[in-house]
């Protein structure tokens, strides 16, 4: 009974509780017109707790506070609490913090600042804390006043305004949400104030607020958590996830002009939507409001990529991709060989923790500016005060493009950091970690692929891509994988150019490379460990210090020691010599005299064993081996072709000669793995056996290469010349004029190349582009329009009355006639467009960065002009016209193929209505 005393109303046991029709999911009257909502269950659970019993109220929301206000009902169910309300109502215990939101209709989800509103009304619920809040946030809004939701919801409908105030989510009770939604979506709400949400009395009632706390004190935290978790949660029962995103992000996640959330990571999660067999919806989440995630705005949130800051408000889900962060160079700046050789530049950096903390390990002596978003970065870099860009690669690429600045920073290949993405979760729905990685393991890996590629994510992060490479594995195989995922390769410090630390103390060589090819197609990661010499390694290995390593012989007396894979290539011996010993030499032709080779070679016993005239001297490595040849001290160096190549690669070297050694068995290149651990000499053999004769060669080409430098530096030849004199002078020029010769081949086969490019992808008549180029030009451009949400255009000419002119006056008059309108056609368009010859009286057009069908529409029109003037040709003046088919990206196809076929068979409609037309898909025509 409603403004009783706590000890006259407990004799009642009764209290009656204002509840708002519409105020869904707090409380409200379902369709059965039964109170319903978040509140209404805790108010229950309540009375339960305190043994009395609750009546709902329903009323509007005016209503609500009005009754509580002057005693005819006894609490309120729930409200944001204001300074206004306080000084009417006693406001009580507070249940959770509630975010305010804005509501944008689709065609203007574009604007992101709330202070660009005011040319549009806002509709808000009379009565409601938004029109206290509002005015306060932005006080250059209007405001139109509705007596309750509903009634807002359908004049939103109708038109009546634009945008609309509420809480979280619209009401999902309202009986056309579907439409509402679809209008107002989810993603094109803006949150703009937090507030507490709690319970309110009449003035003076203490005591029953204290009664009110009581029991609400009762209330576990689990309990009020599993509430919590029904209402503000993920809602199963209509199988909808929503997912928020960051916007200005591409290619990852954005907001289209049409107010559509866009990108990669967008259609990735709609996919996954479709093969767990539920909906999503997408709300941008705002990184100037951090704490809307208290509310728990969404149930699944998207990796931001400028911000890799965590936070305890989130559950770490399963890694749903990598992303690769990396430098982009000004091209004002000299090669760089390796990133810590950068000194004193301007570096522009996103404020990505551990992406930062991994640059400064390289670069020291730099300037870091710190960007909290890439617009930020590229006005700076825009106004002339950055070197070198250091972020997200992707992202970095989007905006070179867009302030077309592509072609001023380069990316750097040498240095790269990757960056997990996890799927991140509400608190409140930390189970939904297992449903995401079901819904993954759901989707064919080839449409993931094929998703990545559609956003040119194959040629950077290639997450998906790389993951064709892993190999499959047995149940033991894979748990074992999983428990021990990082493997120790031993390699020795300095067998160039098999494996060795460079200057930079960074792991080089084939060894390396290949050691890195084969973990890829296992998930598992590497750990180097470095030994002075073979010897050691070996020792290490047997010892288990190390768990594997590489290019090393499978001989019968190691087979009882360690495991082997099978061989990964085979490599020759060879002898480095003194140049006058000969050519082509065997072992044989160095009988009675001393050789070096490396210690722990089995090719050392082999050589005692079959050549006993021959003298070893044992060395600790190539280098030492080399040196004893160089000093006299041996009469050749025994050692592997690749470590041998590479040794005569340096200048100092021209007094040596190289021979192979085809009297003793090729060196088969094997890993050798610690007998302890003979599964993962398994899973290792399994990665070797899918190395393709591709891969081996892209690695072999990479390490064991001889270039040929042509020209000398002039600055030595002066030196030479004045410390050798005359002769050394005459010997240096002969060279110098055999490098000139050398370097015009060069230039002529490189002048040659061009020409024959030119050819291969031009029209030798007109000039023009050919057939070759329009492909590759097309399918460059869709994939850029398609990131870009913009349109491009494909315009098939064919000239109309040509072939009389050619029957009638001959081919040469045909030629000019050609010539002369494809000069016409080049005037026609942007620099940024291109014109084809793409066969005969056929021309292609290809508009680029379109916003709209009449951009093509005003071109065609001038084509059709400029080509309906007459041309004086050598032997007649003529007037020929033309028909003109447009096809549109993406409306008429999304392949090079698809859009030439559609503009071709317009051209023919064309031709077939009377000519001199143009003819769009589904816009009709026009005629000049």
């Amino acid at each position: 009974m409603a403004g009783l005393s706590v000890s006259a109303q407990s004799v009642a046991q009764t209290y009656q509780i204002a509840i708002n029709k519409t105020s869904y999911p707090y409380h409200f009257v379902d369709n059965e017109n039964h109170a319903n909502g978040m509140m209404v269950e805790l108010w229950r659970l309540w009375a339960k707790k305190q043994n009395v019993k609750v009546v709902f109220v329903p009323l509007t929301w005016k209503e609500t506070i009005k009754q509580v206000q002057n005693g005819a009902v006894d609490i309120h169910a729930g409200l944001s609490k204001t300074a206004n309300r306080a000084e009417i109502l006693d406001l009580g215990t507070v249940f959770f913090r509630q975010n305010r939101h804005i509501f944008l209709h689709r065609s203007i989800a574009h604007i992101r600042d709330i202070s660009q509103l005011s040319p549009y009304t806002v509709g808000v619920v009379a009565g409601s804390s938004h029109v206290i809040s509002l005015p306060e946030t932005a006080p250059n809004l209007t405001l139109k006043y509705y007596p309750d939701r509903h009634t807002l919801y359908k004049a939103a409908i109708a038109g009546e305004v634009l945008v609309i105030a509420g809480i979280e989510r619209l009401s999902k009770n309202f009986p056309d949400y579907e439409l509402l939604n679809e209008k107002y979506p989810a993603f094109a709400r803006i949150p703009y104030d937090t507030t507490d949400y709690g319970t309110a009395v009449a003035k003076g009632n203490k005591a029953l607020l204290d009664f009110i706390d009581q029991g609400m004190q009762k209330i576990s935290a689990k309990e009020k958590s599993a509430i919590e978790k029904k209402w503000l949660g993920m809602d199963r029962s209509d199988n909808v996830i929503t997912l928020s995103y960051f916007n200005n992000q591409m290619p990852f996640t954005d907001t289209s002009t049409a107010g559509n959330a866009r990108g990669f990571f967008i259609e990735l999660w709609q996919m996954w939507a479709k093969f767990s067999g539920l909906q999503v919806e997408f709300v941008i989440e705002d990184a100037n409001h951090p704490d809307q995630i208290d509310q728990d705005i969404a149930d699944i949130y998207m990796t931001n990529v400028v911000n890799d800051n965590s936070t305890d408000d989130k559950v770490l889900g399963p890694v749903i991709y990598s992303i690769d962060y990396g430098l982009f160079l000004s091209n004002d700046i000299d090669s760089v060989i390796h990133i810590s050789e950068i000194q004193k530049k301007n570096i522009g950096v996103i404020s990505t923790l551990s992406f930062v903390k991994d640059i400064h390990r390289y670069i020291k002596n730099a300037n870091f500016v710190y960007f909290a978003d890439y617009k930020s970065l590229f006005e700076a870099l825009e106004r002339g005060e950055l070197d070198i860009i250091a972020g997200q690669h992707d992202v970095i690429e989007h905006y070179l493009i867009q302030s077309k600045l592509q072609s001023t920073y380069s990316h750097y290949p040498s240095y790269s950091f990757k960056r997990t993405v996890h799927a991140s979760l509400s608190k409140a729905n930390p189970e939904l970690s297992r449903l995401i990685t079901e819904g993954f393991s759901e989707i064919p890996l080839d449409n993931l692929v094929a998703l990545e590629k559609k956003w040119n994510l194959d040629k950077s992060s290639a997450f998906f891509d790389r993951q064709l490479t892993l190999l499959t594995l047995t149940d033991e195989e894979s748990l074992w994988v999983k428990n021990h995922n990082v493997v120790k390769f031993g390699i020795t410090h300095n067998w160039v150019p098999i494996e060795f630390v460079d200057k930079y103390g960074e792991f080089k060589g084939t060894n390396p490379d290949l050691f890195q090819l084969i973990t890829e197609r296992l998930n598992l990661k590497i750990e180097y460990v470095v030994y002075d010499n073979f010897a050691a390694l070996y020792a290490a290995l047997l010892a288990g210090e190390i768990d594997a390593l590489g290019s090393i012989m499978n001989t019968e007396a190691r087979k009882k020691e360690v495991l082997f894979t099978e061989s990964y290539w085979s490599m020759p011996w060879v002898i480095i010599h003194p140049r006058e010993l000969g050519k082509q030499l065997e072992l044989d032709n160095f009988s009675g005299k001393t050789l070096a080779i490396t210690k722990g070679y089995y090719l050392v016993s082999v050589i005692r064993k079959e050549f006993p005239s021959l003298t070893l001297r044992l060395v600790d490595d190539s280098e030492e081996g080399l040196l004893a040849v160089q000093k006299g001290m041996v009469d050749g160096f025994i050692d592997s072709l690749s470590s041998g190549t590479e040794l005569l690669k340096r200048e100092s070297l021209v007094g040596l000669n190289m021979s192979v050694l085809d009297e003793v068995d090729r060196d088969g290149n094997h890993l050798a793995v610690n007998k302890s651990l003979p599964i993962l000499a398994k899973v290792l053999n399994k990665a070797v056996l899918t190395i393709s004769d591709a891969e081996s060669q892209k690695i072999y080409e990479k390490w064991f290469d001889i270039s040929v430098e042509t020209g000398l530096d002039k600055k030595l030849v002066l030196r030479v010349a004045a410390q050798v004199g005359v002769l050394i002078v005459i010997v240096i020029i002969i060279i110098m004029v055999w490098n000139r010769r050398l370097y015009l081949e060069i230039r002529n086969r490189r002048k040659l190349e061009k020409q024959m490019k030119y050819m291969a992808t031009h029209d030798d008549l007109t000039g023009l582009a050919n057939r070759v180029l329009l492909k590759d030009r097309l399918n460059t451009a869709i994939t850029f329009h398609q990131r870009q949400s913009l349109l491009l255009a494909v315009l098939f000419i064919d000239l109309d009355g040509f072939k009389n002119i050619n029957d009638n006056y001959g081919h040469d008059v045909g030629d000019e006639l050609l010539i002369e309108i494809a000069n016409r056609l080049k005037g026609c368009v942007r620099e940024s467009d291109t014109v084809v010859r793409f066969g005969g009286d056929e021309f292609v057009l290809l508009l680029t960065g379109l916003h709209n069908q009449d951009e093509a529409a005003y071109i065609a029109d001038k084509v059709l002009k400029i080509i309906q003037q007459p041309v004086p040709l050598s032997a007649v003046n003529v007037t020929i016209g033309c028909s003109i088919g447009i096809a549109m990206y993406p409306d008429d196809g999304d392949s090079d193929n698809e859009l030439l076929k559609v503009a071709d068979s317009l051209m023919y409609n064309a031709k077939a209505a009377g000519k001199n037309h143009y003819v769009f898909n589904r816009k009709g025509s026009r005629t000049v």
